[in-house]
């Protein structure tokens, strides 16, 4: 319960909230007529000008008509309006991380990311931000606007700075550049946000992001071709949601994450040949869903799979040649003097292989499936798939070593 004030007190207390968030009084009556729907011009700006400065002077009271016009524009309760500022209550109409990623309205998001105490950056008292809120409730329209205006970018293939994960950055700034605010450092060093988004664009069909997204590549593969070693693949690092949306693609998608892809970066030491690194399991979804398309799937596998197996075997050859020439011997005695430092790892079907005897190395990866299958068809291109991925692994592991991971 609380008591009206007279309209002198309601006056002078609107003017104040007036003078607090907007900077004028004028722009404040050009605020309400867009609230309206009304056309802002100089004379309807005029007109709503006069009305409002009998309000805020005294000389007419608040109509109730304005009244959820100026709590809406000034974000207060009536209760604090008609008390003049004397009796405050919760705001069920509050902006908060929640309401700003349920909405649907690009205006209400844009007026959220352009408030001056960015709240965008904020978390709210459960720990999450606007971004946690729009991946649970799937508002891809929102995110898509985010990236779109450029309030979210992603590291593409020619930042250097990321590590074991791929990151972003936001450029709604608040704090000194010296200092990172919580979302940011978030987003900056984990995969979370990528993998959230690219969920959602396959879900709905977005395609034109992969590119942006990076999505048939992994940050591990990128470490295996830049560094001495290859690391675990990541717990967080989940593509089951993924691999269920490219089993179920288009053509030209299913091409996309079934072509190899090159690291290209300055910094890498060795070339690389990748294929999608979860493309077994998408195989394996596939079989499961009856799609014949995963023969021709299963095919340019096969086919990635050949053609490192071919460029391992040609470092060989180019070390042999090298030590022929070098030391005038053949044979047996050629191949002891070859210095190789390979390794392979079946956990992640990553290939590195480099001889000293020439300037030519290489770092890969190669896929296989492990799963049953009645149709023979299918049976037949998943054994050349698997059989491919052996001849990889042996020719890279020498006999003796065969289950021996090496790292160098």
């Amino acid at each position: 319960m609380f008591q009206m004030e007279n309209r002198e007190n309601i006056g002078a207390y609107i003017r104040q909230l007036i003078n607090q968030k907007y900077p004028s009084e004028r722009k404040f009556c050009q605020a309400y007529l867009r609230l309206q729907g009304v056309p802002v011009n100089d004379e309807e700006t005029r007109k709503m000008q006069n009305r409002f400065s009998q309000i805020l002077n005294g000389k007419k009271s608040l109509q109730t008509y304005d009244l959820s016009y100026v709590t809406n524009l000034l974000d207060v309760s009536c209760e604090e309006i008609l008390s003049a500022g004397k009796c405050f209550v919760p705001l069920g109409s509050h902006v908060t991380n929640y309401s700003v990623a349920l909405s649907n309205d690009p205006k209400e998001w844009q007026k959220y990311i352009d408030r001056k105490d960015k709240l965008f950056l904020n978390y709210d008292e459960y720990g999450k931000s606007v971004l946690d809120y729009a991946f649970e409730f799937k508002n891809y329209d929102l995110l898509k606007y985010l990236t779109d205006k450029g309030y979210i970018k992603f590291h593409d293939a020619a930042d250097s700075g990321f590590q074991y994960d791929f990151g972003a950055e936001t450029t709604i700034k608040r704090r000194d550049v010296v200092q990172r605010d919580v979302l940011q450092a978030e987003i900056g060093y984990s995969n979370k946000l990528r993998m959230n988004m690219l969920d959602l664009a396959m879900k709905n069909k977005d395609y034109s992001v992969l590119d942006m997204l990076r999505a048939r590549e992994t940050p591990m593969l990128h470490f295996a071709a830049l560094y001495s070693n290859v690391p675990k693949k990541p717990e967080a690092y989940d593509c089951s949601r993924i691999v269920e949306s490219v089993a179920d693609a288009p053509d030209e998608i299913l091409d996309y994450f079934s072509s190899d892809y090159s690291v290209l970066k300055k910094e890498a030491k060795n070339p690389s040949c990748f294929l999608y690194q979860h493309l077994g399991d998408v195989i394996a979804a596939m079989i499961k869903n009856k799609d014949r398309r995963v023969i021709s799937v299963i095919e340019k596998a096969v086919a990635h799979n050949n053609k490192v197996c071919s460029l391992i075997k040609d470092i060989y050859a180019d070390a042999t040649q090298n030590v022929m020439k070098d030391y005038g011997c053949s044979g047996e005695k050629t191949e002891k003097l070859l210095c190789k430092y390979n390794a392979f790892y079946d956990n992640c079907g990553v290939v590195r292989v480099a001889c000293l005897n020439t300037k030519k190395s290489l770092v890969a990866n190669v896929i296989r499936a492990d799963v049953e299958v009645a149709d023979p068809e299918v049976w037949r291109a998943l054994l050349a798939l698997n059989e491919a991925y052996d001849n990889v692994r042996h020719i890279t592991i020498e006999e003796d070593n065969k289950n021996v991971e090496m790292v160098f």
